[in-house]
């Protein structure tokens, strides 16, 4: 695979420095930015166990949040980035005026033009993933710069993941661990709260609780979390 530059290297290095888990996430996507010509962001978690994708947020390379629509497809519907998450490879996927293998009402309303698909792991475990769209560089460089960002999310998360697990003396009661299996079997907080026979009020404290216990700011962080420290299977 393709070495990052030494800039980058000492980026990701620098991510061991003080800080939160969100502050560290900001300048993950920060640093992509400054170092990748793509013009949007967007992460997505992803239960392994149902193969439902969802959106946590999107943003473009000047920093500001786009809209937050409500995404959740389960990916087996959608070749392309299934096929990514199931070899926990990333892939670039171009998007033709007669022919796109993504849904055409995402291709019309975000007017894509390509893709890159980047699998984010925990361990052997694929927990979300990475949609970057509006490629700015050339194409005779896309293959070498597919590496490099690949090489980037993987180390940035993995210096992410090495942080937390040192952080890791946190306890959850049962009802917080219940509600994380729940999120990793890919149910909605309305769904977990019918399971579990609570309201959903009750269902979205616990998930909240649980959260910063675990000091992260995503339900996917969240369930990397506990799966990590072997409060989840």
């Amino acid at each position: 695979m393709k070495a990052l530059p030494v800039s980058a290297e000492r980026f990701i290095d620098s991510l061991l420095d003080t800080g939160s888990t969100e502050e560290k996430i900001n300048r993950i996507v920060e640093g992509f930015f400054s170092l990748f010509p793509f013009s949007r962001l967007s992460l997505f978690s992803y239960s392994p166990i149902n193969f439902i994708s969802e959106l946590i947020f999107s943003l473009h390379a000047d920093g500001s949040m786009l809209n937050q629509d409500a995404i959740r497809e389960d990916i087996r519907t959608i070749q392309p980035i299934y096929e990514a998450v199931l070899n926990k490879k990333a892939r670039y996927i171009t998007v033709s005026e007669d022919h796109s293998e993504l849904p055409a009402k995402y291709v019309e309303k975000y007017k894509l033009s390509s893709v890159l698909v980047v699998p984010i792991k925990t361990g052997a475990m694929v927990i979300g993933c990475v949609l970057l769209d509006g490629y700015k560089g050339e194409e005779s460089d896309k293959e070498s710069m597919v590496q490099s960002v690949e090489n980037y999310f993987g180390r940035a998360f993995i210096k992410l993941s090495l942080f937390n697990d040192k952080h890791m003396g946190h306890k959850l009661s049962r009802r917080e661990i219940e509600v994380l299996e729940q999120l990793s079997m890919g149910w909605s907080t309305k769904e977990m709260a019918m399971n579990m026979g609570i309201s959903e009020f009750t269902a979205r404290d616990y998930i909240a609780s649980a959260m910063k216990k675990l000091n992260v700011k995503h339900r996917a962080q969240a369930i990397g979390e506990a799966i990590r420290s072997g409060l989840i299977s």
